[in-house]
C-alpha cells in the first residue's frame, strides 16, 4: 500500500486531530500550573490497539522516521509487550502523530451515561469541578472516530479487510511491509 495513494483519505481524520488539539490547548491555556503531563510523564503510555484511519496514520509518520529510530522501536516491540513501543528514553517518537487517545488522556473527559468526569489524578489538582467548555464529550469523540474510521476503511480496499482494531505493534509497520 502506497502511503501517497492514501495521504487524501486521512482529512477528515485530520480535522478532528486538530479540533482535539484546540481543545486541549484552551485547558491549557485555562490551567497552566495545574497539568502534570509532559516530557517524562509516561504512566500511561500502555500497549493499544487503534482503528484503521490512526494505525496507518501512525504507520504513515513511523515510514518517515531514521532507520535508526525505526530499529529502536522494533527492538521495544520484540522485547516488551506492556508499554507503547513508542516510547524511547521516555518520551513518545511520534508525538505529533499520536493518537486520539494518547492526546486526551489525563483531561477532563465527560462520560454521559456514567455521569462522570475523569482526569489524571496528577492534573488539576484542587479542582473540584470544570465548565462544560473545558470537558471533552468521551462519548460523542468516539462516535466521531468511528464515523470517520468507517468512512476511512469503505474509501479502501483491502485484501484482507481490515481488522477492527489493530494492535499498535502491526500498525506501525502496516505501510512499511
Amino acid at each position: 500500500m502506497n502511503p501517497n495513494q492514501i495521504s487524501h483519505l486521512f482529512t477528515n481524520y485530520q480535522t478532528l486531530v486538530k479540533r482535539v488539539d484546540s481543545h486541549i490547548a484552551n485547558i491549557k491555556k485555562a490551567f497552566p500550573d495545574l497539568i502534570a503531563c509532559k516530557k517524562g510523564c509516561d504512566g500511561c503510555c500502555k500497549f493499544l490497539t487503534l482503528f484503521p484511519v490512526e494505525a496507518l496514520t501512525l504507520s504513515d509518520a513511523f515510514a518517515h522516521l531514521t532507520e535508526d529510530m525505526k530499529i529502536k522501536v522494533i527492538r521495544k516491540i520484540e522485547k516488551e509487550k506492556e508499554s507503547c513501543p513508542l516510547l524511547i528514553d521516555r518520551e513518545c517518537v511520534l508525538y505529533p502523530a499520536r493518537p486520539i487517545i494518547c492526546r486526551t488522556h489525563g483531561y477532563p473527559i465527560y462520560m454521559e451515561r456514567q455521569r462522570r468526569v475523569d482526569f489524571c489524578p496528577e492534573n488539576f489538582k484542587g479542582i473540584t469541578s470544570f465548565s462544560k467548555e473545558m470537558m471533552l464529550d468521551i462519548e460523542r469523540l468516539n462516535t466521531l472516530l468511528v464515523m470517520i474510521n468507517r468512512q476511512f476503511i469503505e474509501s479502501i480496499e483491502t485484501d484482507p479487510p481490515f481488522l477492527e482494531r489493530i494492535p499498535i505493534s502491526e500498525a506501525l509497520l502496516t505501510l512499511c511491509s
